[in-house]
């Protein structure tokens, strides 16, 4: 089967000032959506702000390959999510399972948006979340029969092409959107502001490669930038973190791009 590409160009969305810092992203065709004006918006998000973000997102030329910041922004992914009007599945690669539900339906959050997005998106028909580092969450009723969590371990103890299988035994041939938070990768890969799990960034770009091969994509966003202050910058152990995110994104782009 011939290979999926997305067309060309990324949109970076700029909330913290960590993306303007790699370099590496001149040599695309991008397009940068200023949101560092808005207030009560980091780790949480009340709903008149998501608006106020969704409105912005609306204009970009470049839909297909959307960069987030730091994983305190992921329920961004929710606003790129709804704009989907097509029947898809979710793939999110994560440490963590962003499943959290705190009953307060006027504030999402970095840890609770895919909980919210299969509550409230009918289109959104699967999500498998791959390199959690626990599979026993409890879930809720009424989605916990659309979620498959392939775990830190089962990840570790187990080949691409199975990983790839067990994905491909669960999702129906519709769209897929691709999520990735970097902390699903070792600190030798990328380096977060959240713990870390153990996925090496060759596994990360098979298993993208394989998804690529087998499903159209209906989107795609990369988060998990390592926020840092104007005097942590100064200090070239940081500079050689934010060098380690860059290169991570760049390859984790360059094989979105790839025909």
């Amino acid at each position: 089967m011939k290979s999926r590409t997305v067309s060309s160009g990324i949109s970076l969305l700029n909330f913290d000032d960590t993306l303007p810092k790699q370099a590496l992203f001149r040599g695309y065709p991008a397009e940068w959506i200023d949101c560092t004006d808005l207030s009560g918006c980091h780790g949480y998000c009340s709903f008149d702000t998501l608006v106020d973000i969704q409105n912005r997102l609306k204009v970009r030329k470049y839909k297909n390959i959307t960069l987030i910041g730091n994983g305190n922004y992921h329920y961004v992914t929710y606003v790129l999510l709804s704009e989907i009007k097509q029947p898809f599945s979710l793939v999110l690669f994560d440490h963590h399972t962003d499943l959290a539900w705190s009953g307060d339906t006027l504030i999402i959050s970095c840890g609770s948006w895919v909980g919210f997005a299969l509550k409230t998106l009918p289109q959104l028909q699967q999500v498998v979340i791959i390199g959690a580092h626990s599979s026993n969450e409890q879930q809720e009723d009424g989605i916990s029969e659309k979620i498959t969590i392939i775990s830190e371990q089962e990840v570790t103890r187990s080949s691409t092409r199975e990983v790839v299988q067990l994905i491909r035994s669960i999702l129906p041939d519709h769209p897929i959107y691709i999520s990735v938070d970097k902390d699903v990768l070792n600190r030798d890969h990328a380096v977060t502001n959240w713990d870390q799990g153990s996925m090496t960034l060759g596994q990360l770009l098979q298993v993208i490669r394989e998804l690529k091969r087998l499903y159209p994509l209906a989107g795609v966003d990369v988060c998990g930038e390592l926020p840092l202050s104007p005097v942590e910058v100064l200090f070239d152990q940081r500079v050689r973190y934010i060098r380690k995110n860059e290169i991570a994104n760049k390859a984790i782009v360059d094989e979105l791009l790839a025909g």
